[in-house]
């Protein structure tokens, strides 16, 4: 039976492509509006924006994406350096969740892409330093970036698979400082509401023919809610050397997370009962998970005849324990070997730019499970308490891309873009746990190819256009094949997902104003969506038909002066299922949840001198946490602000700053857990909460 038809929620009287068109007629006039009286003034020097993540070189106005590019102090300035949305909100297509529940990691989704994770990032490729955070299966663990030492970072929105891979949603590229600007030598602290404190040491300048940065921080976090405590270390060396024939970047990461609490989530009467509870089962089996990781990374570039070549390397060893809130099968643990090589050739052929490369990756998990149960003993099967066993492991992915990525001049006005890559990507698992003596090992391969194709024109003097066509595609992980039957091996069901997308849009200034305006089309067959089987237990996952995402990303920003900048970032979405039923029911028409339709961010900063001020605000609108939509959450707005200033005395620094987060103490659900069962779903978010920092340097 065909389920009814909802009316949509707010007043909304028009399609989205009725708003598409609107906009693009009125864009033109809106420009000239703003800038009308903005002209008179002095108009600020432009600065060249050159991007990286495409991995040819672009300045920002010739590439024909979507594309933002967050600078030190929007990334840094009076941040608390608790997860990545304290910079990505100001980017629209971004939604971010899960900012205070270390044990689950921040979520990220780019047009709706990685909002199915219960834990962690998926659909979204990460780079650190040029080094992948994201494993041949599509994981990423964000833990191991120091958010406070961040130079940049550049957003890719939407289907970039051509670029690097196993990815539908888009690239997070992540530099960290590598002590070209050296700060010198010192430390400080940052304490804050809940119990929150980082203490920080600091090493910069010059060393060789090259410079260095060295950064170190312990962070201690009590949490807003119960059974939320978090500390977590972080030792972060960059190094970069010029020789004759080359130049050489390497790069150290270790990770200690010895504590990360997991609170659950609650239910609705739950939250309206008591917001900073934990869920009952995440208390009582002192749900938490650790961590250690170690990276080593090392990337090469030296001409090489008429060309650059460009050669990379990298090893991560990652050893991780986790206690699921709910009892069963909930001890999980994993040593985790990550590795992989990658080596491009650019060079110039008249006037196209082709870079030519290949990336091989090998992740290898050592994998099990134990079960406990409610009375906290360690047992499977009521006949052989003696042995928790329930899986035992080795997972292995190779993932094995070749590409090429041409930049085309095409007459004085317009330019081309073009990107192809084939993929193989090959699991094995290796079942040692034999349940009943059956061997549950196999191995599947994929093997994908992904084209890009993009144009940009430079329709009058600061102003372009560009439109862009993407396919991609995504595999689920390990953790998401895991076989719904309870057993080990591959869930037998579960398939890729697959996209192509179509986006078109402009970007450019007008006197004081700059503009990013992009409309976007993708329709995804197969879409990996999350479910669970009892209370509060483990995801599986199943293969939706079909979904269709449509969507309108503006980014404004106002410069009047010098001292201030005006930011505002909409973004307006309609991300829906075409064909999905289960157990009969169909959810055609349906939102996806876990995403809002509107979101808006808005910030005025500041910055005269030795002094900022900031003051942001996040509106988020409605969004559901389930297939039905049934379960729905509320739109809420946060405002929160930051002021701060330096003090030089001869080679001395001092920085200090003040923050206030959710200024006007709004009751906001932090996470949304999707498809939960018996209504499960929410984590909630602190209530006004305080931060001060002082750091302290002995400038080179």
């Amino acid at each position: 039976m065909r389920r009814p038809q909802r009316r949509p929620e707010g007043p909304v009287p028009d399609t989205l492509r009725q708003c598409l068109r609107r906009v693009a007629r009125a864009l033109p006039a809106l420009f000239v509006v703003a800038a009308g009286p903005l002209a008179a003034q002095e108009v600020l020097e432009p600065i060249t924006v050159t991007v990286t993540a495409p991995r040819l070189a672009t300045p920002l106005t010739e590439l024909p994406a979507a594309v933002d590019v967050i600078d030190t102090p929007a990334a840094t300035e009076g941040r608390q350096g608790l997860q990545l949305d304290e910079a990505l909100n100001r980017v629209p297509g971004v939604f971010a969740q899960n900012r205070y529940n270390f044990a689950q990691d921040v979520r990220l989704s780019i047009r709706g892409f990685g909002a199915r994770a219960p834990f962690g990032i998926r659909g979204l490729r990460i780079l650190q330093d040029g080094i992948p955070e994201t494993t041949p299966d599509g994981q990423s663990q964000v833990d191991a970036i120091d958010l406070l030492n961040i130079s940049r970072i550049e957003v890719l929105r939407g289907p970039n698979a051509a670029l690097y891979g196993n990815a539908t949603g888009g690239v997070v590229a992540i530099t960290t400082r590598d002590g070209s600007d050296p700060r010198g030598h010192g430390g400080g602290a940052l304490l804050g509401s809940y119990g929150f404190q980082r203490l920080e040491a600091l090493s910069e300048g010059p060393a060789g023919r090259g410079s260095y940065s060295l950064s170190f921080h312990d962070l201690r976090f009590d949490g807003y809610r119960e059974q939320a405590r978090a500390e977590k270390r972080l030792l972060r060396l960059n190094l970069a050397q010029a020789f004759e024939a080359g130049d050489l970047e390497l790069h150290l990461r270790a990770l200690d997370a010895p504590l990360t609490e997991d609170p659950g989530a609650l239910t609705r009467a739950e939250v309206d009962a008591d917001r900073r509870a934990a869920a009952p089962l995440a208390k009582r089996l002192d749900s938490s998970q650790s961590a250690e990781q170690l990276t080593l990374g090392a990337q090469w570039r030296q001409p090489a005849g008429e060309g650059q070549l460009r050669l990379g390397a990298f090893a991560t060893r990652r050893d991780y324990e986790q206690q699921l809130p709910f009892p069963g099968s909930s001890q999980v643990a994993y040593d985790r070997d990550f590795y992989g090589v990658n080596v491009g050739y650019e060079r110039d052929f008249g006037r196209t730019r082709a870079l030519f490369g290949v990336d091989v990756e090998r992740q290898r998990d050592d994998r099990t499970r134990k079960c406990i149960d409610f009375d906290l003993e360690p047992v499977c099967d009521p006949e052989t308490p003696a042995d928790p066993l329930a899986l035992d492991q080795r997972e292995e992915a190779r993932s094995r891309g070749t590409y090429v990525h041409t930049d085309t001049l095409l007459g004085d006005d317009w330019n081309l873009a073009l990107g192809a890559r084939h993929d193989r990507i090959r699991f094995e698992i290796d079942d040692r746990f034999l349940l009943d003596d059956v061997d549950l090992s196999g191995r599947r391969s994929f093997d994908e190819t992904s084209a890009s194709a993009g144009l940009i024109w430079h329709w009058s003097p600061g102003h372009r256009a560009f439109t862009n066509f993407a396919t991609a595609f995504e595999t689920p992980t390990f953790t998401e094949f895991a076989n719904p039957a309870g057993t080990g091996g591959f869930n037998p069901d579960l398939e890729p997902q697959y996209a192509r997308a179509f986006e078109i849009g402009a970007r450019g200034e007008t006197g004081m104003v700059a503009y990013d305006v992009t409309a976007h089309v993708t329709r995804v067959r197969d879409e990996l969506i999350p479910f669970q089987l009892e209370d509060g237990g483990r995801d599986f996952y199943r293969n939706a038909g079909r979904t269709a995402r449509e969507g309108l990303e503006v980014g404004l920003e106002l410069r009047p002066d010098p001292r201030w900048n005006l930011r505002a970032a909409a973004t307006l979405n309609d991300f829906r299922y075409r064909e999905f039923t289960v157990e009969g029911e169909s959810f055609r028409g349906n939102r996806l949840p876990g995403l809002p339709r509107r979101q808006l961010f808005l910030e005025a900063a500041w910055r005269d001198g030795p002094g900022f001020a900031v003051v942001d605000a996040l509106y988020t609108g409605s969004r559901y946490a389930d297939d039905a939509n049934e379960v729905r959450v509320g739109s809420d707005t946060v405002l929160n602000a930051r002021v701060g200033r330096h003090w030089d005395r001869g080679r001395l620094r001092a920085e200090g700053f003040v923050a206030v987060n959710n200024v006007f103490d709004t009751e906001t659900i932090d996470n949304l857990r999707i498809n939960a069962r018996f209504g499960r779903s929410f984590e909630p978010a602190p209530d006004r909460n305080f931060l001060v920092g002082l750091r302290l340097y002995h400038r080179p």
